[in-house]
């Protein structure tokens, strides 16, 4: 440990000074303004690995007779600046110490910031790296997390994530997805850890467009860089719909409610069990097991294409099947060729809006996934995840597959109204 006492590093702010309480077993409590203050420490779970990799600190506040109160009461008491920085400090002050004590000498510390503290460079000092010298806790095992909704000034956003970084923390833009959370905050602060709010794993599960995009979100963050923790998982559902998501990490209730000794058992059955009943579900849930039908008509339409056949007498069955919208040959550059064949029941479906869009004869799809991954995997029919048809303004997948049309390379294509 370093020269400085823990008085020393804490600093006298307010009335008062700070004061720190330990019992028996060192557990260190601290009272503040009539309450006393103790440390609970939820573990935080990585999906692959099965095990915990981090804990995050939480403030435990009670009243004079020993009765629970909300944090969240705590820190929106109307205080002066002072004790702002005061009870923070309080705060990650309580925290090491008491996840110190418990000798983990692996996993991550998660630790809450204040906004109102990291927005007031000159309050930042030497006290966090002394804390972390005092207590010999390297600052790479310790995460800092952002509220990046919070802090509306992004030059002082940038200059928290970097000071921390500097210092060897890893950084966490914290409750992502609620209030004003901000996109391209995410891609120019590069953080290594976005912890999406609970309001998104609970969205996902009662609505269906919010399930669809969550993993698109996922991929977008893993793109910039950074890896992601979904918080606030609380059922079986909410757990596989994080699973089917590819998020690295997990918390919640589900998984584990914070207490003040850290959870011993670090390896989760309960998680390699959810991947074995993932595996089996999958295969049941999966785009080609739902549209069985439509790959297999679609198959023989392309037989009797390869065959000579044109593409509308190749197309009857498949046209006729209920949900199939249309189909539409494209050459190799993504250009289509000649008008869509149509389904007859489906030409009043469409959104009346989209009337401009309906003609695709000479449109270029070259951006399309459905071109790219034919292209890419010749003679290899490939099925898309839902998305919007600019057709229609329908949901759809689309099956395709390139092939060989008079020795030339052409993908054709078939439309499926995924709600029907």
């Amino acid at each position: 440990m370093i020269g400085k006492n823990l008085t020393e590093i804490l600093g006298l702010i307010g009335e008062g000074g700070i004061e720190l309480q330990s019992f028996p077993k060192k557990t260190l409590t601290a009272p503040y303004q009539g309450m006393q203050l103790s440390s609970a420490f939820q573990p935080i779970y990585s999906l692959s690995h099965c095990r915990i990799v981090g804990y995050e600190g939480l403030l435990r506040p009670q009243d004079a007779q020993g009765i629970g109160i909300p944090p969240i009461k705590v820190f929106g008491m109307k205080r002066t600046e002072a004790e702002i920085v005061r009870l923070d400090r309080l705060s990650r002050t309580l925290h090491v110490h008491n996840f110190m004590q418990q000798h983990d000498d692996k996993n991550w510390l998660f630790l809450n910031i204040d906004p109102n503290v990291i927005v007031q460079g000159r309050h930042y000092g030497s006290f966090f790296k002394d804390l972390l010298d005092y207590y010999e806790l390297p600052p790479e095992r310790v995460v800092v997390e952002i509220i990046e909704g919070a802090i509306a000034d992004e030059s002082q956003l940038s200059e928290s994530v970097k000071f921390y970084k500097n210092l060897g923390c890893l950084v966490a833009i914290d409750d992502f997805g609620a209030g004003n959370s901000n996109f391209e905050r995410i891609w120019r602060l590069a953080p290594d850890i976005v912890k999406l709010d609970r309001s998104m794993i609970a969205q996902a599960v009662t609505n269906k467009t919010a399930r669809r995009i969550l993993p698109g979100v996922v991929s977008l963050i893993h793109e910039v860089g950074s890896m992601v923790l979904i918080e606030g998982v609380e059922t079986l559902e909410e757990a596989m719909v994080a699973i089917d998501t590819d998020v690295d990490f997990v918390q919640g209730f589900y998984f584990g409610k914070p207490a003040s000794a850290l959870k011993q058992d670090n390896y989760s059955a309960q998680i390699h069990d959810l991947f074995r009943d993932y595996s089996e579900q999958a295969p049941k849930e999966s785009y080609a097991k739902r549209l069985n039908l439509e790959v297999e008509a679609f198959a023989q339409a392309v037989s009797k294409m390869q065959a000579g056949f044109s593409m509308e007498h190749s197309t009857k069955e498949l046209i006729n099947l209920p949900g199939v919208d249309r189909c539409y040959l494209l050459n190799q550059y993504g250009v289509q060729l000649e008008n869509s064949i149509i389904a007859t029941t489906r030409r009043g479906i469409a959104d009346i809006r989209f009337q401009p869009l309906t003609d695709g004869s000479g449109a270029t799809w070259v951006r399309r996934p459905y071109l790219k991954r034919a292209l890419n995997h010749p003679k290899e029919v490939q099925l898309t995840r839902p998305y919007l048809s600019i057709a229609n303004g329908r949901l759809c997948v689309t099956i395709s597959i390139a092939i060989s049309v008079l020795n030339q390379i052409q993908v054709f294509c078939c439309d499926i109204d995924w709600n029907h």
